[in-house]
Parts: structure tokens; C-alpha cells; sequence
């Protein structure tokens, strides 16, 4: 029964990790995914970041959920993107001081929290406009 479940859970995310995609802000070439995931804890998270790293060449990801009244946020870019100076440490670091946390992590993948659940879409704002000026400074 968990495998089956497992099974119907990945296929969720494939779709609406297409749906993201779909939807995405693209900016010289790169599509910024920044997006609230409802029902998610903080491996869910992580298998959509994989997901819409799997399926586009060039993605600047910001996620985030609610957790038991508090934030969790995952920042995540290809690996080309890191190479051209965009990180997601950077990002996720800048995103959680909107939502009253902080975090960081590696530049192709970095996680924070935050107190403040109301400010979500404040954070998703904010880490979008991190990753258009990352990509209008890259080379």
C-alpha cells in the first residue's frame, strides 16, 4: 500500500511540476519557478525541486509550504545556473527574512524556515526578484 502510494505521489508531482513549468516567469532563458505547495512537508519539497530540475534545462526554484503554523522553504537551481553565479543560498536566505527565519545551504540547493506564515507570498515575491537580478548579472 505505501509503494502504491509512493507510485500515485510521484505522479502527482510530475504534474504539477509540468504545471509549474508551464506557468513560469522565463527570463534570458532560464524559467523562475516560485511557488506555494500546499500539503507538503519538507521531503516533498525536495522531490518537486528534483522534478523541475529533471524536466528544464535552465530552472531557478523557490518553494514553500506551511508546517504546523511555521514556514519551510527550498531554493533550488541547475547546476548551469550555478556555474553562471545564481545560487540558491542566496535566494532561500533573502526569502526567509519575509517570512521571519533564516537558512541557507548549498548553491544548487538550500533550505530555511520562517515564523511568520502569513508572509509566504511576500517571500515568494522576494526570491523571484533575488533570481531576475542573479540572471541579469550573469555572464
Amino acid at each position: 500500500l505505501k509503494r502504491e502510494l509512493a507510485k500515485h505521489t510521484r505522479a502527482s508531482i510530475g504534474e504539477t511540476a509540468a504545471a509549474f513549468l508551464a506557468e513560469a516567469e522565463e527570463v534570458r532563458g532560464t524559467q523562475i519557478v516560485c511557488r506555494r505547495v500546499e500539503a507538503a512537508d519538507r521531503d516533498v519539497l525536495r522531490e518537486y525541486a528534483d522534478e523541475l530540475r529533471r524536466r528544464a534545462d535552465a530552472v531557478a526554484v523557490l518553494l514553500a509550504t506551511e508546517l504546523d503554523g511555521k514556514v519551510a522553504l527550498l531554493a533550488a537551481v541547475s547546476k548551469g545556473l550555478v556555474k553562471q553565479g545564481v545560487k540558491a543560498g542566496d535566494c532561500v536566505r533573502e526569502a526567509a527574512k519575509a517570512v521571519g527565519g533564516g537558512g541557507g545551504g548549498r548553491p544548487d540547493l538550500a533550505e530555511a524556515g520562517g515564523k511568520d506564515a502569513s508572509k509566504i507570498d511576500e517571500a515568494l515575491r522576494v526570491a523571484a526578484e533575488v533570481y531576475r537580478r542573479a540572471l541579469a548579472e550573469a555572464p
